[in-house]
């Protein structure tokens, strides 16, 4: 499942049947374990990490956790994963909706063996540029282009980080501020989302998150 189903799930699910069930709104992060692209290893769900995790106290009032949240978040076009190659002993994710509808957040944290933090962002910064305008499997495009400044300025400090801001190629209500950062052996990535949301008011929203997320990283 790519970028876009985990969208698409965190913003409509609100208000919309899930294609994959009901949601529980009480779990931020699942139990269940998640391959890392082209590894022979699972990557356990770690309690250790979930500490790293954005929760709802992080995120302006409206925000609930949702745990209807997939696993594969890296991928940002058809067959092209940030992850690929790279092994990782453990990773925790968390969702959050908002209501009313119409943004939402998604992070997911690795530790990753070896050098593969920094790898991840070098890899994700790759495919931010190459999937530009590329559809992911389900048909859906996003025009990737900078970050604006001020959210920028929530990423100060982090060893290595890659950013963009995404608009949904074609009809443009579907809107994403995404990064992933890496500090020593863990690498996060952060995707605030936005349905017909203005993009100030998505950037002040991914301002705060992000800077939730560069935090608890910083103090690891």
């Amino acid at each position: 499942m790519t970028l876009r189903r985990i969208a698409l799930i965190g913003i409509v699910l609100a208000s919309l049947t899930s294609c994959t069930g009901d949601a529980e709104p009480s779990a931020t992060s699942r139990s269940s374990t998640t391959a890392v692209t082209d590894s022979t290893t699972t990557v356990a769900s770690d309690p250790a990490l979930e500490p790293l995790l954005v929760t709802a106290d992080d995120l302006p009032a409206g925000f609930t956790p949702h745990a209807d949240v997939d696993d594969t978040v890296t991928a940002f076009c058809a067959g092209q994963d940030a992850t690929a190659g790279l092994r990782a002993s453990g990773r925790a994710i968390a969702g959050f909706q908002r209501t009313p509808v119409g943004a939402s957040v998604i992070e997911v944290v690795f530790r990753f063996d070896g050098d593969g933090a920094s790898q991840f962002v070098m890899q994700a910064d790759d495919l931010l540029t190459g999937c530009s305008d590329v559809p992911d499997a389900t048909g859906l495009a996003f025009t990737y282009e900078p970050i604006s400044p001020n959210v920028a300025t929530a990423l100060a400090g982090v060893q290595t980080v890659a950013s963009r801001y995404g608009v949904s190629f074609g009809s443009g209500n579907l809107t994403v501020n995404v990064a992933v950062i890496q500090q020593d052996d863990i690498g996060v990535l952060v995707a605030v989302l936005g349905l017909d949301l203005p993009r100030e008011e998505l950037d002040a929203l991914t301002a705060t998150a992000f800077t939730a997320a560069r935090t608890k990283l910083q103090a690891a």
